[in-house]
């Protein structure tokens, strides 16, 4: 990286940081703070487990449907149980840590990924410049502002990438299986990148391996919480689960396709409900087909896994602002394999293209789509570069 060119990345990720803290402090001062209240659900519920409550609302076991921007805790019995933990540490104090570890995990999957698809760049140059870029990639940067879990999901899929690429050590095979259980478990929905895993194995060694680890990983994340909670707070969350699926998910900050879809055709609210409703096992269906056929498919694990994980954010009825900040791994892989290549130029045109449009997706979220459409154009793009360095994985189908 040139003086000038690490000279401008220095000066735009200041004022995109200056930007960001700024509107953080300003949201966390007023009353309740509107920073931050993700993080707090979480921290509540583990307040919750420590004390030896339950971290569910009572009405939401007693069936209650809730409405889905409503703020409740609906995650798995594993995640307060951790964040019990931490339930001393002040919420702001929490806060600032929380996004400090989001950051350090991206930045490291930067130098990994760098340290494997280019191998001639400093893995140090390409973590600080993720870094410094953080505040411009608008979903990940919400999801700072709101302290969401989400903001450890590039670290996770990162993983998950860096373990199916071809010849991928056992360590990072079995760091990827870990992610998606961890990313599975705490959120469902990426739940489906499973299916791409498990067709993947058919054909790839390193995709066994990633099976393997994520079923290890993921009975001992359930034995572990069995054992410190028994057997109740997962009862609990299956009521839970079973009165979620009754809220209403028409809303205009739900991204979701069968719910834009719902709001697109301007029914009443209780027609708009009843049609996202109807909708959403085809999305769902067709989701889970996306991600089996790009496992079986498409030769570049790269590539292959991005179409998967993109499917993942609308596998369940809500998919919100700051879940495609799970793409940024493949923006960065793609970059990277593509940068001494025929592409190089398109591909980047493409990846500042998408951070453009997501952040014009807070204005009409249906953009997001534009914007992962514009990361996986840049998959195919870069692919041609893969293959002449040899990084496209075991073959599938030919």
């Amino acid at each position: 990286m040139s003086s000038r060119t690490a000279l401008t990345l220095a000066v735009i990720g200041m004022i995109g940081w200056i930007g960001l803290i700024w509107l953080g402090v300003r949201l966390f001062a007023t009353t309740p703070p509107t920073a931050g209240f993700d993080l707090e659900l979480l921290l509540q519920a583990g307040r919750n487990v420590a004390a030896g409550r339950s971290p569910y609302d009572p009405a939401l076991i007693a069936g209650t449907a809730p409405v889905a921007e409503r703020l409740f805790y609906s995650y798995p019995p594993f995640v307060a149980q951790a964040f019990a933990a931490v339930a001393a540490v002040p919420s702001p104090v929490m806060l600032v840590a929380w996004n400090a570890l989001a950051l350090v995990a991206l930045a490291f999957v930067a130098a990994r990924l760098a340290r494997r698809l280019a191998p001639d760049l400093e893995p140090r140059t390409v973590a600080l410049a993720t870094v410094a870029l953080a505040p411009l990639m608008f979903p990940l940067a919400i999801g700072m502002i709101f302290g969401n879990l989400d903001v450890f999901f590039p670290f996770l899929y990162g993983l998950l990438l860096l373990g199916v690429l071809s010849g991928a050590a056992l360590a990072d095979s079995i760091a990827g299986g870990i992610a998606v259980s961890v990313a599975a478990l705490a959120k469902l929905h990426p739940g489906s990148l499973g299916v791409w895993v498990l067709v993947r194995a058919v054909g790839a060694a390193e995709a066994r391996r990633v099976l393997a680890a994520a079923v290890v990983a993921g009975l001992a994340i359930l034995g572990v919480s069995l054992i410190v909670g028994g057997v109740t707070p997962w009862s609990e969350y299956a009521a839970v689960v079973r009165a979620g699926s009754g809220a209403d998910i028409v809303d205009p900050r739900n991204g979701g396709p069968a719910a834009q879809i719902a709001l697109l055709l301007g029914s009443g609210d209780a027609a708009a409900g009843s049609l996202a409703r109807a909708l959403q096992p085809a999305v769902t269906v067709l989701a889970l087909a996306v991600s089996a056929v790009a496992a079986w498919r498409l030769r570049d694990p790269a590539e292959s896994l991005a179409w998967a994980a993109a499917a993942s954010l609308v596998v369940l009825p809500v998919t919100w602002f700051h879940y495609p900040s799970a793409l940024i791994p493949f923006a960065i892989a793609f970059l990277l394999r593509a940068r001494n290549g025929p592409a190089a130029r398109a591909t980047s045109a493409c990846i500042l293209a998408a951070a453009v449009v997501a952040a014009l997706a807070i204005g009409w979220l249906p953009l997001l789509y534009v914007a992962i459409g514009l990361v996986l154009v840049a998959g195919r793009l870069s692919r041609a570069t893969a293959e002449d360095a040899a990084v496209v994985g075991s073959p599938v189908v030919a």
